[in-house]
């Protein structure tokens, strides 16, 4: 599951930030490995059925910024290869 967070502020520049959850599996020295053959031990960094994660993100706007447009996405992989976005909200946010 990724999650992406996007700002744009009223200057026209782009922000992001992303957040990855997934399983590793790692060898006997603590290095992660991909080979059935090679994983010793998993490293669980994923979300968990019927949890709540809280995410704080914090972008270093300019001094003279006074809005910007703020999206959430999030993904769903089931393989590595393609995602489906499961959940997207925006909104638009006034600095005084």
């Amino acid at each position: 599951m990724v999650l992406e967070v996007t700002a744009k502020d009223n200057k026209g520049k782009e922000y992001k930030d992303v957040k990855s959850y997934y399983t590793i599996g790692v060898d006997l020295d603590g290095y992660m490995r991909y080979g059935a053959w090679q994983i010793k031990e998993l490293v669980d960094l994923s979300l968990q059925p019927k949890t709540i994660q809280k995410e704080r993100v914090v972008f270093k706007f300019d001094k003279d910024v006074t809005s910007a447009d703020v999206t959430v996405n999030v993904y769903y992989y089931i393989s590595g290869k393609k995602g489906d976005k499961i959940y997207s909200t925006s909104k638009h946010l006034v600095f005084e």
